[in-house]
């Protein structure tokens, strides 16, 4: 590949948000544990723009938005110590079951178990399908990395496809461990000490 070739990242501002919700929203339209917790498409594309506009608000408040600059793919990113009111997403949990809601629960407590306050989250990280496999998620992952490492801090995530597993291995996470309730795909949170 050229180097004129390759994805420029950017640093997405709230001009942006539109875009970014957009293009995680493809990019999530078929990730398992996504679709586990709204397998219903409509239900799926009215909660995420729910789910998006709250994850988006701390990312955009921290500078922490990074994307390609075609909006081909982006992440959003949450500091250490940063307390998620997860009260905001009940709205999009009413059409669930009691049932259900408990499996969902149990699912994201259990992910809890494993999050260290004192590491970067990377909340969400999504490429349009169309333009995956092409190294626009690494390169994403690489310029926001190279940010936490500069400040000299650890990042988490939680890998809910197993497809990106090797990603995030190449760019230094490790598997924690794996989640899994009921009928729920396996998800893997991972941590990545700062490199220097």
């Amino acid at each position: 590949m050229k180097e004129t070739n390759l994805p420029k990242i950017i640093r997405a501002n709230k001009n942006d948000k539109n875009k970014i919700k957009g293009v995680l929203k493809l990019g999530f339209s078929s990730d398992p544990l996504i679709r586990w917790v709204f397998p219903d498409p409509n239900i799926y594309l009215e909660s995420f723009d729910v789910w998006m506009e709250e994850f988006s608000k701390i990312s955009f408040a921290n500078d922490v938005v990074f994307a390609e600059e075609n909006f081909n793919g982006a992440s959003l990113w949450h500091p250490p110590g940063f307390e998620f009111d997860e009260s905001c997403l009940y709205p999009t949990l009413e059409w669930m079951t009691e049932e259900r809601i408990e499996f969902v629960s149990q699912f994201f407590d259990e992910f809890s178990n494993y999050h260290p306050d004192d590491a970067w989250y990377l909340a969400f990280i999504g490429v349009d399908p169309s333009k995956q496999g092409l190294g626009v998620g690494s390169f994403i992952l690489k310029e926001a990395l190279k940010h936490i490492d500069e400040l000299g801090e650890r990042a988490y995530l939680e890998s809910s496809n197993p497809r990106n597993m090797s990603l995030y291995e190449r760019h230094g996470f490790e598997s924690m461990g794996k989640v899994q309730i009921g009928d729920s795909p396996p998800a893997h949170p991972m941590i990545r000490e700062p490199r220097k």
